[in-house]
This record gives C-alpha cells, structure tokens and sequence, in this order.
C-alpha cells in the first residue's frame, strides 16, 4: 500500500497521526523483510523501531514526490546490514577473548602448579609434628580441637604450631617472590 502524497507530506512537516498511518502501513514489511535477513525476531523488531525512529528523525528529507515505501526499505535493510555485520564482530570479539581467556587459564594452571610444588615441598622441609599439624588443618580440613584431640596435644599448642608454619611459609614465599599468592590461597 502506497502513502498517498498528502500523508507523505504531513509527515515531512511533523504530523504525529501521518507518522501513525506509515508505521501502521508499512511496519509489517519491514519486520518481514528483517526477519528474512536476520533470521531473528527480537532483533526484526528492533529493526522496525530504530527504521521509524530513524524515519521521524530524517522526515525533513523525505522527498514528497517519490515512493515512501523504497525510502524506508533502503533504511531496514541498511540497517539490517549493519546488524550482521556487527554481530559479525561482536562474534569475533567473543572468539578472541574465548583464546585470550584459554591462555591466560592455561598459564594460571601452570602458575598454581608451581605454586603447589612450592608449597608441598616447603611444608616437606617442616618438623615431623608441625608437617602433621599443618596437613591435619589444610589439607584435611580439621579444627583445632579435633587436631589436638587426634594428636593429644592442647588446641593452643595446635594453634601455635600453624603461626609457626605460616610465619615460616611465608618467608620461603618471600624468598621466591610468590607471597601474594600464597597469601591469597590461603583466604580461598
């Protein structure tokens, strides 16, 4: 249906209800037309909003003698286009940090192996009983209390035992510069 020359020109000169009617006749071929490109509904939608909105931001453009229709359809379709291609991009963009993402991961494993490595062998280095405290707590997860219980040692004794070998991990941390890190696996 053609936009009788009447309506296109109420519509240049800003009339709300000529808008209507041109929205109202044409709207449903531009989300066709979107949505044959797009392949998408919610973004056909989009398509028909942002073609009128552009449509009622450059009506002073409008030539009143030609085809309104072609004018809006070249508008959709631009639109459309710009789209894809921005989705295009933005897929890219995903695919990038996806392998930005994978190295940086990988090198975090690398990261806390070292660490690990650093921290069995430093905890290696402890006396017998201060090495059994310390796997009891950490790597067993017991409270103090139930150390003491299991050892037979007072849970004070338990818990100077962990100063101790935190003051002495933290050094052997110090030395070879993962301190931070070692810090913040303890808080995790």
């Amino acid at each position: 249906m053609e936009i009788c020359s009447q309506v296109r020109q109420d519509l240049k000169g800003g009339d709300r209800s000529a808008f209507k009617m041109v929205f109202n006749a044409y709207s449903p071929g531009i989300f066709e037309l979107s949505f044959r490109i797009l392949k998408n509904t919610e973004l056909a939608e989009e398509i028909v909003q942002e073609t009128f909105i552009k449509l009622w931001l450059t009506r002073d453009t409008i030539d009143t003698s030609r085809n309104l229709w072609s004018f809006i359809y070249v508008i959709a379709k631009r639109m459309c286009f710009n789209k894809l291609r921005s989705a295009r991009y933005d897929l890219i963009l995903q695919q990038e940090l996806i392998q930005h993402m994978s190295g940086v991961v990988e090198d975090t494993k690398i990261q806390v192996n070292e660490l690990e490595q650093l921290l069995q062998h430093s905890v290696g280095l402890l006396p017998a009983r201060q090495r059994e405290v310390w796997q009891l707590s950490r790597e067993e997860g017991l409270s103090h209390k139930e150390i003491a219980d299991q050892l037979g040692i007072s849970p004070n004794t338990v818990k100077n035992s962990l100063v101790q070998t935190l003051k002495y991990l933290r050094q052997h941390f110090k030395k070879a510069d993962y301190l931070y890190c070692f810090i913040f696996s303890l808080f995790l």
